[in-house]
């Protein structure tokens, strides 16, 4: 019964070791980056270049070395859309002044022209505004709080996405849709290396503590 009770406790301890070893990485996967806000389309009007506060704004808060992106498209007949990244502060002010957006200073990111699996990390292709379709039509940005070079520089805080845009067609048709999804990094990568850890520690641990069992009872019998 006490051979059982082992064996069945080593498979226990294996088999709690090897679900952390699977699980790590699966919710690294999951939970790789967290979607704040998508929509296909979203919709603005005209007015949204006469003042903030008609334009799309979304608010993020970016802890330290935390990632911002933005994938933002312009396919529409006649539409044309202008993104920038602000900080709250300057948001909140602009907001109550309902200030022209495109006399508001971006912060600087880093982008690329998408493409399946590419990303723009380490470009040295940065501004701090873009705007579509005239520069292209379909964006992967990423934002730390500022760009030095090819490096994103990550300063926590609190910031604003913004789009404003216009349409070139009748004059009886203001809206202005376009296609965004902003995520952040999320808790992905921490999980997955918390759980191989945890999992290979259990491993080590066990096969350790069997180890010193059978070199103590092989030294009792001696």
């Amino acid at each position: 019964m006490s051979r059982l009770l082992k064996k069945k406790t080593a498979y226990i301890i294996i088999g709690l070791s090897i679900v952390c070893l699977i699980l790590g990485p699966f919710f690294g996967f999951l939970l790789d980056k967290m979607t704040i806000y998508e929509r296909k389309p979203e919709i603005i009007q005209e007015d949204s270049s006469s003042g903030l506060t008609k334009a799309f704004a979304q608010s993020i808060t970016l802890s330290k070395d935390q990632k911002l992106i933005v994938e933002i498209s312009e396919f529409y007949p006649n539409a044309s859309v202008t993104i920038k990244i602000i900080a709250k502060s300057v948001y909140d002010r602009a907001h109550s002044l309902n200030s022209t957006p495109s006399g508001i200073t971006g912060l600087q990111f880093v982008y690329s022209e998408f493409g399946w699996g590419s990303s723009p990390a380490g470009s040295t292709t940065g501004t701090s505004s873009l705007t579509l379709p005239s520069s292209g039509i379909y964006f992967y940005l990423e934002f730390m709080g500022d760009r030095v070079g090819d490096s994103l520089i990550s300063w926590p805080g609190d910031y604003y996405v913004i789009v404003y845009g216009s349409n070139s067609g009748p004059s009886s048709v203001t809206a202005v849709p376009f296609d965004i999804t902003i995520k952040v990094d999320g808790p992905g990568e921490m999980l997955n290396n918390l759980l191989i850890l945890v999992g290979a520690l259990i491993l080590i641990v066990y096969v350790m503590a069997a180890l010193v069992s059978v070199l103590k009872a092989n030294y009792l019998r001696g």
